[in-house]
C-alpha cells in the first residue's frame, strides 16, 4: 500500500498535468498571441518545459539559456507583478538582451508561476510578432493559469520527492490519506480560480469562438474536480473515514436530480436518459442519500461517456420489503447502449486505478480509474453489493442491491 501511495500521486500529477496543458492550449487561442510558453528557472538557466505557437515558431520546447539572458528572468527579478513589454525592441529591459534577437521584434507578456509557499519554479509568458495589444482580461487570465500551474508543478515534484524519499524512508508514506486530502484541497483553490477567471470571461463580449474556447475551460475545470473529488473520497474510504447518514428522503426527487445534472451532456450527445421508479417503491426511505446519489452519478457518467447514440436507462425496482423490520431493499439499474465490457477486462471491474479500454470508443481515457471502485465500496458500506449484469455489443448494465430503512 506504502509503493502504491506513490503511484496514486503520479497518477493525479500526471492526469492534472496533461490536463492542465490543455486549458493552456485553450487559453493560447484565447489570447491572440502567437506564442505561449511555460519557462522554469533554477536562477542559473531557464529551461522552456512547454510551448504552443500558432503561426510562426518562436520558441521550442527544451530550449535552455543563461538566467540573464532570459525574459523568465526579467519577470522573476525585475517586475512585481506581470511584466508587459509591447515593443521589446524599444523597451529599457529587453532592448540589448541576445533574447531579443533570437525571437525577434514582439511584444511580450509573463507572469511568475508562485507555489502558495512562496516558491518560484518560473513563469508563463505569451510573445507576438505581430505586436499583439494584451488586455487586462489576457493578463488576469494569464495570472489564474499560473495559480494553476504552480499547484501541478509543486504536486509533481512533491510526486518525484516522494518516489526518491521511498527508498531511504518507508515511514513517510505512513499519511497517505491526509496527504491526499489536503492536496486535493490545495489543487482546487486555483482550478475555481480558473472557473472563476471563465465565468468571468463570459460577462464579456465574446466571439462564438471565444465562448467555445471558454466553456471548454470550464468543462476542463470541472472535469479537474471530480478528479480530486474521487481521489478524495478513496482516500477517506481508504482511512475508513467515511461515514453513514440516515435521513429521510424522495427517492424519486434523487433520480430526478441525477438526470438533471446529466441533461447538458447528454443533450450535446444527442442520446437520453431514462428514468423509471416502479410504482410500488416507497415514496420516503431513510439513508444516506449523497451517497446513493454519488453511486448513481459514477454508474451514470461511466454509461453516458461510452455511450454514442440510443439511451442510458436508469431504474430502481422493490425487490423485498419487510414492514416488521421496516426495511426495503431496492435494486437499481444503469443500462447503456454503448459497446459493453470486453470479456477479458470484466475482471478488472470495480478495482482502484483501473479504466477499462472500451473497444471502437472516441472517448478519451482520461481519469483515475476509481468510479467503479469508489461505488462497490460506498455500496458495501450500507451492506449492499454491486455487480455487472449484463455485457454484450449492444451495451452493458450494472446494478446493485441497497437495504434503506423506511
Amino acid at each position: 500500500m506504502r509503493t502504491d501511495y506513490i503511484d496514486i500521486l503520479s497518477i493525479i500529477s500526471n492526469n492534472l498535468y496533461k490536463s492542465a496543458e490543455q486549458v493552456m492550449q485553450i487559453a493560447s487561442e484565447m489570447i491572440n498571441a502567437n506564442t505561449f510558453c511555460i519557462a522554469i528557472n533554477d536562477r542559473l538557466t531557464t529551461t522552456v518545459l512547454k510551448t504552443f505557437n500558432r503561426d510562426v515558431t518562436m520558441l521550442e520546447e527544451g530550449l535552455i539559456v543563461d538566467n540573464e539572458q532570459s525574459y523568465c528572468h526579467l519577470v522573476i527579478e525585475k517586475s512585481v507583478g506581470p511584466l508587459v513589454i509591447q515593443d521589446n525592441i524599444t523597451h529599457p529591459l529587453t532592448k540589448d538582451m541576445d533574447a531579443t534577437r533570437f525571437v525577434g521584434g514582439c511584444s511580450f507578456m509573463g507572469v511568475k508561476i508562485v507555489t502558495p509557499r512562496g516558491d518560484i519554479f518560473g513563469s508563463l509568458c505569451a510573445f507576438d510578432h505581430n505586436y499583439y495589444q494584451y488586455r487586462d482580461q489576457d493578463v488576469a487570465l494569464l495570472k489564474s493559469l499560473a495559480i494553476f500551474f504552480a499547484n501541478v508543478l509543486e504536486l509533481e515534484e512533491t510526486a518525484k520527492s516522494l518516489q526518491e524519499a521511498e527508498q531511504s524512508n518507508i515511514d513517510l508514506l505512513e499519511e497517505k490519506a491526509n496527504l491526499l486530502a489536503v492536496m486535493s484541497h490545495e489543487i482546487r483553490t486555483p482550478i475555481n480560480g480558473v472557473m472563476g477567471m471563465a465565468s468571468l470571461l463570459h460577462t464579456t463580449e465574446l466571439t462564438e469562438e471565444q465562448l467555445e474556447y471558454t466553456n471548454i475551460i470550464e468543462t476542463s475545470a470541472q472535469s479537474l474536480l471530480s478528479m480530486l473529488d474521487h481521489i478524495l473520497k478513496y482516500s477517506k474510504l481508504e482511512a475508513g473515514k467515511m461515514e453513514l447518514d440516515q435521513v429521510p428522503f424522495d427517492i424519486r426527487i434523487c433520480m430526478e436530480q441525477v438526470r438533471m445534472l446529466f441533461a447538458v451532456e447528454t443533450n450535446k450527445k444527442g442520446i437520453s436518459l431514462k428514468i423509471e421508479v416502479d410504482s410500488d417503491v416507497p415514496v420516503t426511505v431513510i439513508g444516506d442519500v449523497n451517497k446513493i446519489r454519488q453511486i448513481l452519478l459514477n454508474l451514470v457518467s461511466n454509461a453516458v461517456k461510452f455511450t454514442s447514440k440510443g439511451s442510458v436507462k436508469v431504474s430502481v425496482k422493490l425487490l423485498a420489503i419487510d414492514k416488521r423490520v421496516g426495511t426495503a431493499s431496492l435494486l437499481f439499474s444503469v443500462e447503456d447502449n454503448g459497446n459493453g465490457i470486453p470479456d477479458h477486462q470484466v475482471d478488472r471491474l470495480f478495482q482502484s486505478f483501473t479504466q477499462v479500454h472500451v473497444a471502437d470508443s472516441t472517448e478519451s481515457d482520461t481519469g483515475t480509474g476509481l468510479g467503479l471502485y469508489i461505488s462497490k465500496q460506498l455500496v458495501e458500506l450500507m451492506n449492499g453489493r454491486i455487480w455487472l449484469e449484463q455485457s454484450s455489443s449492444s451495451g452493458a448494465c450494472f446494478s446493485c442491491e441497497i437495504t434503506l430503512s423506511i
